[in-house]
């Protein structure tokens, strides 16, 4: 699981979050995109062009910084994402893909406030969240009798 270090830095990113989660997750899909263009085709390219993917994404970001020590509290929003990324064919490899371009995208925007402490705290709390949907979504395939 998370560290307690971990998860006070997180918590505290949750203001920063609440303000500039969406130019955070914008500027994301701009940099996986640019860098990885054969995922395009995972994605509603209408919910990008309106922002509304942006938006969703910010918000669950934030979410999870402010129940990131007590993840039974997001169940319901694991269980709907996860969902979602089973139809959508995610697939476990790609979580990094996720996760490296988020990173750089807090940096590009928080500039000097993402600082190394707060980037290794995020770099740590998504992979613990990517392992989370990474074992719902292979649950949920082999429920569907999907491998």
């Amino acid at each position: 699981m998370v560290s307690q270090k971990t998860i006070d830095i997180v918590k505290s990113t949750a203001p920063i979050l609440k303000k500039q989660g969406k130019q955070i997750t914008t500027r994301m899909y701009e940099i996986m995109f640019q860098n990885h263009p054969e995922i395009q085709s995972q994605f509603d390219m209408s919910a990008q062009a309106d922002g509304s993917q942006s938006a969703k994404l910010a918000t669950a970001v934030y979410a999870y910084a402010t129940h990131i020590d007590d993840l039974a509290g997001l169940k319901s929003m694991v269980e709907k994402i996860a969902h979602r990324h089973v139809q959508t064919h995610v697939q476990p490899e790609q979580y990094p893909i996720v996760g490296e371009c988020m990173l750089q995208a807090m940096q590009d925007v928080l500039g000097e406030g993402a600082t190394p402490e707060v980037i290794d705290a995020w770099a740590e709390a998504y992979q613990v969240l990517a392992e989370v949907f990474i074992h719902r979504e292979h649950e949920i395939y082999e429920e569907e009798g999907v491998s």
